[in-house]
Protein backbone atom coordinates (compact mmCIF):
# COMPACT_ATOMS: atom_id res chain seq x y z
CA UNK A 1 0.00 0.00 0.00
CA UNK A 2 1.66 3.65 -1.19
CA UNK A 3 1.92 5.89 1.71
CA UNK A 4 -0.67 8.07 0.28
CA UNK A 5 -3.30 5.72 0.42
CA UNK A 6 -2.31 4.87 4.26
CA UNK A 7 -2.45 8.71 4.74
CA UNK A 8 -5.94 8.79 3.19
CA UNK A 9 -7.25 6.05 6.24
CA UNK A 10 -6.09 8.28 8.60
CA UNK A 11 -7.41 11.80 7.10
CA UNK A 12 -10.61 10.10 6.40
CA UNK A 13 -10.91 9.00 10.44
CA UNK A 14 -10.06 12.54 11.00
CA UNK A 15 -12.24 13.94 8.71
CA UNK A 16 -15.24 11.84 10.70
CA UNK A 17 -13.98 13.09 14.03
CA UNK A 18 -14.29 16.69 12.63
CA UNK A 19 -17.55 16.05 11.79
CA UNK A 20 -18.74 14.70 14.83
CA UNK A 21 -17.03 17.74 16.56
CA UNK A 22 -18.88 19.83 14.30
CA UNK A 23 -22.19 18.38 14.71
CA UNK A 24 -21.81 18.66 18.50
CA UNK A 25 -21.14 22.30 18.07
CA UNK A 26 -24.29 22.56 16.25
CA UNK A 27 -26.26 20.98 18.75
CA UNK A 28 -24.85 23.21 21.28
CA UNK A 29 -25.41 26.22 19.43
CA UNK A 30 -29.30 25.07 19.10
CA UNK A 31 -29.55 24.18 22.75
CA UNK A 32 -28.08 28.40 23.53
CA UNK A 33 -30.51 29.48 20.81
CA UNK A 34 -33.11 27.61 22.66
CA UNK A 35 -32.12 29.39 25.98
CA UNK A 36 -31.91 32.90 25.32
CA UNK A 37 -35.45 32.52 23.85
CA UNK A 38 -36.28 31.01 27.21
CA UNK A 39 -34.89 33.39 28.87
CA UNK A 40 -36.31 36.58 26.66
CA UNK A 41 -39.70 35.17 27.01
CA UNK A 42 -39.39 34.65 30.78
CA UNK A 43 -37.99 38.25 31.02
CA UNK A 44 -40.90 39.92 28.63
CA UNK A 45 -43.14 37.79 31.10
CA UNK A 46 -41.76 39.38 34.13
CA UNK A 47 -41.85 42.81 32.57
CA UNK A 48 -45.57 42.07 31.81
CA UNK A 49 -47.08 40.75 35.01
CA UNK A 50 -44.76 43.64 36.82
CA UNK A 51 -46.25 46.37 34.55
CA UNK A 52 -50.31 44.49 35.38
CA UNK A 53 -49.38 44.75 39.39
CA UNK A 54 -47.96 48.57 39.12
CA UNK A 55 -51.40 49.84 37.77
CA UNK A 56 -53.35 47.41 40.29
CA UNK A 57 -50.79 48.64 43.28
CA UNK A 58 -51.39 52.63 42.24
CA UNK A 59 -55.76 51.75 42.19
CA UNK A 60 -54.71 49.96 46.00
CA UNK A 61 -54.27 46.31 46.86
CA UNK A 62 -54.71 44.53 49.89
CA UNK A 63 -51.08 43.92 51.71
CA UNK A 64 -51.81 40.01 51.47
CA UNK A 65 -52.18 40.95 47.95
CA UNK A 66 -48.50 42.88 47.87
CA UNK A 67 -47.11 40.05 49.49
CA UNK A 68 -47.79 37.47 46.77
CA UNK A 69 -47.04 39.67 43.71
CA UNK A 70 -43.43 40.33 45.86
CA UNK A 71 -43.20 36.76 46.43
CA UNK A 72 -44.02 36.18 42.63
CA UNK A 73 -41.57 39.10 41.36
CA UNK A 74 -38.51 36.97 43.87
CA UNK A 75 -39.13 33.69 42.31
CA UNK A 76 -39.07 35.30 39.16
CA UNK A 77 -36.19 37.13 39.56
CA UNK A 78 -34.41 33.98 40.92
CA UNK A 79 -35.40 32.06 37.74
CA UNK A 80 -34.21 34.75 35.07
CA UNK A 81 -30.53 34.33 37.01
CA UNK A 82 -30.84 30.60 37.36
CA UNK A 83 -31.42 31.19 33.49
CA UNK A 84 -28.59 33.32 33.06
CA UNK A 85 -26.38 31.30 34.66
CA UNK A 86 -26.85 28.22 32.83
CA UNK A 87 -26.29 30.68 30.17
CA UNK A 88 -23.23 31.47 31.23
CA UNK A 89 -22.36 27.80 31.23
CA UNK A 90 -23.46 26.98 28.10
CA UNK A 91 -21.28 29.56 26.29
CA UNK A 92 -18.14 27.94 28.12
CA UNK A 93 -19.12 24.33 26.85
CA UNK A 94 -19.62 26.06 23.65
CA UNK A 95 -16.31 27.79 23.38
CA UNK A 96 -14.91 24.29 24.48
CA UNK A 97 -16.67 23.19 21.62
CA UNK A 98 -15.55 25.36 19.37
CA UNK A 99 -11.75 24.88 20.18
CA UNK A 100 -12.35 21.11 19.55
CA UNK A 101 -13.15 21.65 16.58
CA UNK A 102 -11.10 23.89 15.39
CA UNK A 103 -7.92 21.81 16.47
CA UNK A 104 -9.60 18.57 14.67
CA UNK A 105 -10.31 20.65 11.46
CA UNK A 106 -6.48 21.36 11.28
CA UNK A 107 -5.22 18.48 12.20
CA UNK A 108 -7.63 16.84 8.85
CA UNK A 109 -5.84 20.12 6.92
CA UNK A 110 -2.65 19.14 8.09
CA UNK A 111 -2.68 15.77 7.36
CA UNK A 112 -4.42 16.19 3.95
CA UNK A 113 -1.71 18.51 2.68
CA UNK A 114 0.88 15.67 4.38
CA UNK A 115 -1.27 13.27 2.25
CA UNK A 116 -1.10 15.58 -1.06
CA UNK A 117 2.58 15.88 -0.85
CA UNK A 118 2.88 12.01 -0.83
CA UNK A 119 0.52 11.94 -3.71
CA UNK A 120 3.15 14.53 -5.53
CA UNK A 121 5.84 12.62 -4.60
CA UNK A 122 4.75 9.15 -5.88
CA UNK A 123 3.23 10.85 -8.66
CA UNK A 124 7.27 12.04 -9.44
CA UNK A 125 8.54 8.87 -8.63
CA UNK A 126 6.05 7.01 -11.14
CA UNK A 127 6.62 9.69 -13.60
CA UNK A 128 10.64 8.89 -13.31
CA UNK A 129 10.28 5.59 -13.76
CA UNK A 130 7.71 5.45 -16.84
CA UNK A 131 10.88 7.34 -18.24
CA UNK A 132 13.48 5.38 -17.43
CA UNK A 133 11.35 2.74 -19.16
CA UNK A 134 11.06 4.60 -21.98
CA UNK A 135 14.50 5.73 -22.45
CA UNK A 136 15.62 1.45 -21.96
CA UNK A 137 13.18 0.84 -24.51
CA UNK A 138 14.56 3.37 -26.90
CA UNK A 139 17.99 2.35 -26.16
CA UNK A 140 17.40 -1.04 -26.96
CA UNK A 141 15.65 -0.21 -30.58
CA UNK A 142 18.64 1.34 -31.53
CA UNK A 143 20.92 -1.57 -30.55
Amino acid sequence: MKRSQRLQVIVDLKMNQEKKHLEALGKQQDIKHQKETQLNSLKNYRQDYQDKNEHLVKSGISVMQLMEFRAFMEKMNKAIEGEELALKMLDSELESLRNNWEEAHMYTQGMQKIQGKARVSEQKQEEKKEQLEMDDRASRKKR
